[in-house]
């Protein structure tokens, strides 16, 4: 099967710890195309934010959230789908929360994902996610070895993982890792999942 071709029918963007704050505003414009519906799930129930740091946004994320809650929500979210989840997105927190929901029955209308620098990874290597996914992390991750992250990924079914030059958070502007070359680059790969026909 070739997941290119995969006509969209919905979106889903798990975000980092940030929320929505004006980075991804700019990622959803980015992505924005006719027929395609975009749902965002972060960790403060929709509301806006703007941290002046990642300290300040590790600090809310904690208090109102947290790991294990974040991964209840997005399980309940894949849950609510009853048409095929054409992509799921995830980028940090988002996307280890994201990675533990795959492998779960909740996860049976994913039909890909794409994860971005999960680095709270490392104790669920194992698990077999229910469909197809990517994982792209940066250079390097302080909780694990990226290139042997990469390795024991790879081998599971259905999973491809890869290193970039930039470093967490290079998807993000509101992170200082962040890289226009690297979003721009990786913009490009999720619009061709995103829009894989001219009509869409």
């Amino acid at each position: 099967m070739n997941l290119d071709n995969i006509p969209v029918l919905n979106l889903l963007i798990v975000s980092d710890i940030f929320g929505q704050c004006q980075g991804l505003r700019q990622l959803l414009q980015d992505l924005a195309a006719p027929n395609c519906t975009i749902r965002v799930l972060d960790p403060y129930q929709g509301q806006r934010q703007s941290f002046s740091d990642e300290q300040q946004a590790y600090h809310a994320y904690t208090e109102c959230c947290g790991h294990e809650h974040y991964v209840s929500l997005v399980r309940q979210t894949l849950a609510e789908y009853t048409d095929p989840l054409a992509v799921a997105i995830g980028f940090s927190a988002g996307a280890s929360a994201l990675w533990r929901a795959l492998a779960e029955n909740s996860a049976s209308k994913v039909l890909q994902a794409v994860l971005f620098y999960p680095g709270q990874i490392q104790p669920y290597l194992t698990l077999s996610p229910r469909a197809p996914v990517q994982v792209i992390f940066g250079a390097c991750e302080p909780h694990l070895d990226v290139r042997k992250a990469c390795a024991a990924l790879s081998k599971l079914p259905g999973v491809q993982a890869s290193s970039t030059a930039w470093q967490h958070g290079f998807m993000n502007p509101a992170s200082k890792a962040y890289s226009e070359a690297g979003y721009q680059q990786q913009l490009q790969r999720l619009r061709r999942l995103a829009i894989p026909c001219p009509s869409c």
